[in-house]
């Protein structure tokens, strides 16, 4: 085997695949630090997809608000990048809460939400 052959197929099976993985740990340790970064009113996407204003941030969870009055709770590490960043209680934060509200249908009974008017047994 020619020796240049050989020093290209180790570039292909080793050199490539460590540099891949070098920039994977890189961007793990910058999603790690946001993560410790996290602060209430930015408006961050979990690794899911879903969007929301972090709310509360505690040791190993945080809080998201996701529509007006409904807060979560998730792991840190579900947390993968920043959207926005709002400051609580600025006026920003009050617009996007009173458009959220404005967004929730008034008849909604969340009460009766999970509740069924049919069930199955009544149709024996």
């Amino acid at each position: 085997m020619e020796p240049i052959l050989l020093i290209l197929l180790l570039v292909v099976f080793v050199a490539l695949p460590l540099f891949s993985m070098r920039k994977q740990s890189q961007r793990l340790k910058e999603i790690k630090a946001f993560q410790e970064q996290l602060q209430p009113g930015m408006v961050v996407k979990m690794t899911c997809g879903l969007h929301g204003r972090v709310s509360h941030v505690g040791e190993a969870t945080v809080d998201l608000e996701v529509s007006a009055g409904v807060v979560t709770t998730w792991d840190k590490n579900a947390v993968l990048e920043l959207v926005d960043s709002v400051d609580a209680g600025s006026q920003q934060a009050e617009q996007l809460t009173r458009d959220s509200q404005e967004d929730t249908p008034a008849s909604f009974d969340a009460d009766n939400a999970g509740e069924s008017t049919h069930r199955p047994q009544d149709d024996q």
